[in-house]
């Protein structure tokens, strides 16, 4: 990557790191790791509580950061499966999930060749149906559903696609988040798939 880019991650509150204590989430750690090593790239996480791929679109072009993106990082997913009852409608229903991964998709290749999405593929239901917080209900069958419709995409318009292992239930902190042992699961997958596809 040009010594002058960086790398952008949008997403959600795993993005953000959410419950890992330790490091701050997979995307500190991989700007950890890329504060160790040459050439340098600065890492910008734009990730936020609750993001969705509605907000994803809403906030990629204002965010000044993206400008000089060299690689765009989407995880989302998540909270567009989401419900408000156990058996009620996603947050956002899954065609419109598909066009809005397709508009990001346009718009971030405005900015750059190097794009990258990723998921999560599971959570804990005996915490989350609802989780602790709110009625809010994830469960793995939506979750699924998400990530093979955002595959699908990734697949179809040539964008990468990094199909992130499950986590196991003692990887999350609440049901829904990774602790630091979960984030550090993904974090080295998401290196490992930087460095064989040369964006880092």
């Amino acid at each position: 990557m040009e010594k002058d880019k960086s790398i952008c991650v949008f997403g959600d509150s795993t993005s953000w790191g959410a419950w890992d204590e330790e490091k701050g989430g997979w995307v500190n750690r991989l700007w950890l790791f890329l504060a160790d090593h040459e050439p340098y790239s600065p890492i910008f996480n734009l990730g936020i509580d609750g993001g969705t791929s509605k907000t994803i679109l809403e906030r990629f072009e204002k965010e000044a950061h993206v400008r000089n993106a060299g690689v765009l990082i989407f995880q989302t997913g998540g909270n567009d499966a989401s419900t408000a009852s156990l058996n009620g409608l996603c947050n956002i229903s899954l065609d419109d999930f598909k066009k809005n991964i397709l508009e990001i998709i346009e718009k971030a290749k405005l900015v750059t060749d190097k794009i990258v999405f990723l998921d999560l593929k599971n959570c804990d239901e005996t915490k989350t149906l609802p989780v602790s917080w709110g009625e809010y209900y994830y469960n793995n069958e939506n979750i699924l559903k998400y990530s093979k419709a955002m595959e699908d995409i990734c697949k179809e318009k040539g964008v990468l696609f990094l199909d992130i292992e499950k986590l196991e239930n003692d990887e999350f902190e609440d049901g829904l988040h990774p602790n630091a042992k979960g984030h550090q699961k993904i974090f080295l997958q998401v290196k490992d798939f930087l460095l064989n596809k040369k964006l880092i």
